[in-house]
C-alpha cells in the first residue's frame, strides 16, 4: 500500500501535514481510512502486552492498566515531570545547535516558536504523541518491569527494551522504502546503528523516570512524545530527512550524554528503589 500517496491525499483534503500529534493523525485517517493501519501498527506493542496478560488473572490486567495512573504522590510526580521536560527540552535545543554548526542539511524552526504558545505546544507533544500514547504500555508498561523483575538489572532491561524497540521499526523501513532509498549497505552500517543508539539512549532515560515514578508510564509517554519533537525545537525536517543517518546521528549525541549522566548518577538501578515493583 502506498501510504505516502494516501497521506498526501489526506493532507490535500484537510490542509493538515502528517505529524506525530495523535489528534491530527486521527483527522487525516478519517479522510483516508487506509491510514488507520499506521495507527494500528503503533498500538501493536500495547496490544501484545494486553494479550499476554489476558491469559493470566484479572489482577494482572488491572496492574498493567494502572501504569497509566500516578503511582507516587502528585507533588513528587510534578517535580519529576518538570525535570524530565527540562532535560528533553535541553536535549532538543542542543540537537538544533549541533545541526547549526555541522555541515549538512539546513534545519529551520517554526516562526514564533519561542513564545507564549511554547508551553501548550510542549504539552501537546508530551501527551498527544501517537507513538507515546499507543506504544508505551507495551514497552515501559509491560516489557521493562517484567525484565527488571527477572534476571536483568534495570539498566540491562532498559538496553534490551531499547534494542527491541529499535528493531521493531525495521518493517517500517522496508515498507516505507527507507532501505531502498539508502541502499542496504548504508542502511545496515549507518542508519540502523544510529537509530538503535537513539532508541537505547531514550529507553535508558525513560526507564529512569518510570522507576522514579513508581512504574507509571506517564513519564515514558512524555519522553517518547517530546523526543519525537512535533514542536520543532530541534528543527523541522521532512520524513525523508528524518529517516536519514545524518538526522539520527545528530539527534542521538546530546541524548546519549543525558543517558550517560543518568547512569553515572543512578548506577545500574536506574532509579528503581529496592526490588522491582510488580
Amino acid at each position: 500500500m502506498d501510504f505516502g500517496a494516501a497521506g498526501a491525499r489526506a493532507s490535500a483534503e484537510t490542509g493538515l501535514t502528517w505529524t506525530s500529534n495523535l489528534l491530527i493523525v486521527v483527522r487525516l485517517c478519517i479522510a483516508e481510512p487506509v491510514l488507520w493501519l499506521i495507527v494500528f501498527g503503533s498500538a501493536v506493542p500495547s496490544l501484545a502486552a494486553l494479550l499476554v496478560v489476558c491469559a493470566g488473572r484479572g489482577s494482572k490486567i488491572r496492574m498493567l492498566l494502572s501504569r497509566f495512573l500516578l503511582r507516587v504522590p502528585w507533588r513528587k510526580a510534578l517535580r519529576e515531570y518538570g525535570f524530565l521536560s527540562l532535560l528533553m527540552a535541553m536535549g532538543l535545543l542542543s540537537v538544533y545547535a549541533l545541526r547549526s554548526v555541522l555541515p549538512g542539511p539546513e534545519y529551520t524552526r517554526p516562526d514564533g516558536l519561542i513564545g507564549m504558545g511554547l508551553a501548550g505546544a510542549l504539552l501537546a507533544a508530551a501527551f498527544l504523541d501517537q507513538g507515546g500514547v499507543l506504544e508505551e504500555l507495551g514497552w515501559r508498561g509491560f516489557a521493562l518491569p517484567e525484565l527488571q523483575a527477572g534476571l536483568l538489572s534495570p539498566l540491562g532491561a532498559a538496553v534490551l527494551v531499547g534494542v527491541a524497540w529499535g528493531l521493531w521499526h525495521v518493517p517500517r523501513d522496508v515498507t516505507w522504502g527507507v532501505v531502498e532509498r539508502l541502499g542496504m549497505f548504508q542502511y545496515l552500517l549507518l542508519f540502523l546503528p544510529s537509530f538503535l543508539a537513539g532508541t537505547i539512549t531514550t529507553s535508558i532515560i525513560a526507564a529512569y523516570f518510570v522507576n522514579r515514578c513508581g512504574g507509571s508510564i506517564i513519564p515514558a509517554i512524555m519522553i517518547h512524545g517530546l523526543g519525537n519533537d512535533a514542536v520543532g525545537l530541534s528543527g523541522i525536517a521532512s520524513i525523508e530527512l528524518v529517516l536519514s543517518p545524518y538526522h539520527q546521528v545528530t539527534k542521538v549525541l546530546p541524548f546519549a550524554i543525558i543517558a550517560l549522566g543518568i547512569v553515572v548518577v543512578s548506577g545500574r538501578r536506574l532509579g528503581l528503589p529496592g526490588r522491582a515493583a510488580a
